[in-house]
């Protein structure tokens, strides 16, 4: 993994350690590093190694600290209200945002 569970930790100030939140850590840095490498077509931990960009790194990061906000229901969603006291909620997290960036180092598909 390009990000450890220790510097998810220091970037969103949560250093819950509890086996379930170190569980829920890693699968969303594992995620988050997924989707970069899905965008990028590679994945960046096998080509750069130790050298990975920090741009690269960041993104993982604010990926992954999107998605545990969005794991404890803080953002991401929207609710509207109807007369009959019901409630409808959409998701509109969308990632693209963090991934623009990273369109440089991006490999070129045919």
């Amino acid at each position: 993994m390009i990000v450890t569970v220790s510097q998810f930790n220091e970037y969103t100030g949560n250093f819950e350690d509890s086996e379930s939140a170190l569980e829920l850590k890693t699968t969303i840095l594992s995620a988050a590093q997924e989707l970069v490498s899905e965008y990028l077509r590679f994945d960046p931990d096998e080509k750069w190694g130790e050298s990975v960009p920090q741009l690269v790194r960041l993104t993982v990061l604010r990926i992954a600290t999107l998605m545990l906000m969005e794991a404890g229901e803080n953002i991401g969603v929207t609710g509207k209200s109807f007369s009959d006291n019901s409630r409808s909620f959409i998701s509109y997290t969308n990632y693209s945002k963090y991934l623009n960036p990273l369109q440089t180092l991006r490999e070129v598909a045919f």
